[in-house]
Parts: C-alpha cells; structure tokens; sequence
C-alpha cells in the first residue's frame, strides 16, 4: 500500500513540467497538491513561515588552528639547586593561582636558615652591649669612641642579619628548611617533569602550566582580505564543540612563504570550553550586511537541477520551483518563484522531499 494514501491526499499525479496559469500565477510548479491534516502536521512535525524581507549578516570563512595564549602559561622552576620532597600536584590537575605544588629541600636554603638564628644571636647580644655602652657614655663614664664601637658592630651585625632575611625571602615561601613552589595562574598542570626524589636545579623545569580560559586562535587569512580585520573586533570562533567568541589581537607582518597567507591572531574566549589547543577551527568575519528577500536552506530540495520548495495554500501544500541567487549564512537569496508573505515549509521538508521525489521516480 502506497503510504501516501495514509499522509495525504493526492488531488493531481505529480509530474515534472512548468506550472503557468491557475489562481496562484506561478510559473514552475510541480504540478500535484498535498492536502495536510493536524494529525500529519502534528506527528511530522511540520512547521513554516512566511516569505519576508530579511535582513543578513554576510560573513567570511577562514581555517584557523588553536594554541595555547602564551601570556597565560607558566613554567615552573627552583630557584635553587635540591630535592624534590613532596608533591601536591600531577600532571592533568586543576589548579588555583597560589595553590602549593612541591616542596624542594636545598642545603642552600638550609645553611641560609642556620646562618640566619646564629647571627639572630648575635645581634641581640650586641645590641645588650650598645645598650649598656649607651646609658654608661650618657652617664659620663666611657668615652666617646668606646659607644660609638659598640654601635658600629651591632648596627652591621643587624644590617647582615636584614641582608640574610632578605636573601631567604627572594626564594619564596620556605616551610621549615623545604622551599615552597606555588602557582602564579589559574589553569592545569599541562606537564609534570620530576618525580619524588629527582634533583632540580635553575634549569630543570618542574612543571609547566596552561590556563585555558582564554586561547589564541591563528587564522590563515589571504593578504588581500587582512585588511578586513581591525584589532580589537569580535569574531565568531566555529569549533567541533561549539560556537565562541574572540577578538582580534594582532595580525602579523610576515606572509607565510608556503601557504602565502597571513596570520591573524585572535584571543578566543574558552569558558565553555568549546576549544582546545591544536584543535582545527573555522573563524567568522562579519563582512556587513544584505537586505533582500530570503528563504532559509532548509527549506530549499533540489531535483534535476532545479530549487523547489514546498508552498502552503491554506490546508494545502504544493511543490514550486524557484529560481535562487547566492546563499548567505543559511539562506537563500530569492530572485524568482515564490513572493512576500507567501508560506513555505521550514520544517519537515526532508518528508516531503521523500515523498515528491518517490513519486516524481514511480510515475
């Protein structure tokens, strides 16, 4: 049984011809009229619009590579030579701007410690001396020079002592005789490089962090079309996960001697983590706008090389050419065979198309 009989009801046997004359006076309709039914419009989700002035945006397409935003990683490194005795983190962890990540033991730090308390004593033994030597010169019973002595060796006693403070201080963070490394950023350990035990020094590096909420995004544009990008305009970012978007931040001076394009960096925003570093990508320029009257994409089915959409007259639907000019973010420029404030079907043409089409094989 032909399910057509269930869907709808076939006034006239399709065929393919042109359409002139009839109440409707268009020219290319394929001639056979679908009569719809709530139950069908309901079970086949079947909606659609009126024919209207539109006014789009017109943008322009370019390939795109994501890398991470070099201003937002941070390598981590030891001041000073020692050895790893603790780790707080690992690589692929989540981390907070001063989370603690290791803690380095260095005989360095432990010698500036120890150096630190004996000099702390001696300088508050020196400074009992200047005291005494004070209140005994203001009393008029030692001289001058023997005060002033005792006031040189505790004031330079105390200013290495400050010196050795300071020292200690310019390493960070110290817990005990250990040094603490914390993060400067938000983001992920993207790199572990030492395990428990393993020496470091000024030139191993530890860790190394990313923060993701921000990306750059580097298209490869063709020269002729950088004049386009302004710095600091918006762009739409287009990735496998989704849309974002960026800002144009530099665009380079250099032509690439391959590919003879420039790069344009953009900084894309990552809150919804919709991108990742060495993810292909497409980004959208906004290249102004076209006013004119336009149909969507989908609404459009191609037979023989030839547009048709489906026009709704009432409880009634019908097949009808068109004749279509570019498209343009979706949708399609009409030129000819459907008229403003007329109504096509948006949703369900897929059914439709089946339909027409299987029947336009079989006649």
């Amino acid at each position: 049984m032909r399910f057509i009989k269930t869907a709808f009801t076939v006034f006239v046997a399709l065929s393919i011809q042109a359409y002139a004359g009839g109440g409707h006076g268009h020219e290319g309709h394929m001639e056979g009229e679908f009569e719809l039914t709530p139950d069908i419009v309901e079970k086949l989700h079947i909606r659609w619009e009126k024919v209207s002035q539109k006014e789009i945006s017109i943008h322009k397409r370019y390939p795109a590579i994501v890398k991470d935003d070099l201003t937002l990683s941070e390598a981590v490194y030891s001041p000073v030579e020692g050895i790893v005795k603790k780790l707080f983190v690992k690589e692929g962890d989540r981390i907070k701007k001063g989370q603690k990540l290791a803690l380095i033991y260095s005989p360095e730090i432990k010698k500036l410690i120890a150096d630190i308390k004996m000099i702390e004593v001696k300088v508050k033994n020196l400074k009992a001396v200047y005291e005494r030597e004070k209140q005994l010169y203001e009393a008029e019973v030692i001289p001058y020079g023997r005060f002033f002595e005792a006031k040189i060796r505790y004031e330079n006693a105390l200013g290495k002592l400050n010196a050795l403070k300071e020292s200690l201080k310019a390493y960070g963070e110290i817990e005990g005789v250990n040094l603490v490394l914390k993060a400067h950023i938000d983001g992920y350990v993207a790199q572990q490089n030492v395990v428990l035990g393993d020496s470091v020094d000024l030139s191993k590096q530890i860790f190394r962090i990313h923060s993701h909420e921000k990306l750059w995004v580097v298209a490869m544009v063709p020269v002729t079309d950088t004049r386009l990008f302004k710095k600091g305009e918006k762009v739409l970012i287009i990735s496998p996960l989704g849309k974002t978007e960026g800002v144009v931040d530099f665009i380079s001076h250099k032509v690439d001697p391959e590919t003879k394009r420039n790069d344009v960096r953009v900084i894309g925003d990552n809150s919804k983590d919709t991108l990742k570093p060495n993810m292909f990508v497409d980004l959208l320029l906004s290249a102004g706008k076209v006013k004119g009257l336009f149909i969507p994409e989908k609404s459009v089915v191609l037979k023989d090389d030839k547009h048709f959409v489906f026009l709704k007259e009432g409880e009634h639907v019908k097949p009808v050419e068109v004749v279509l000019g570019e498209k343009i973010d979706g949708y399609y420029r009409v030129i000819d065979g459907v008229h403003q404030g007329e109504e096509i079907i948006t949703d369900g043409v897929s059914f439709l198309k089946s339909r027409f089409l299987a029947e336009v094989e079989g006649h």
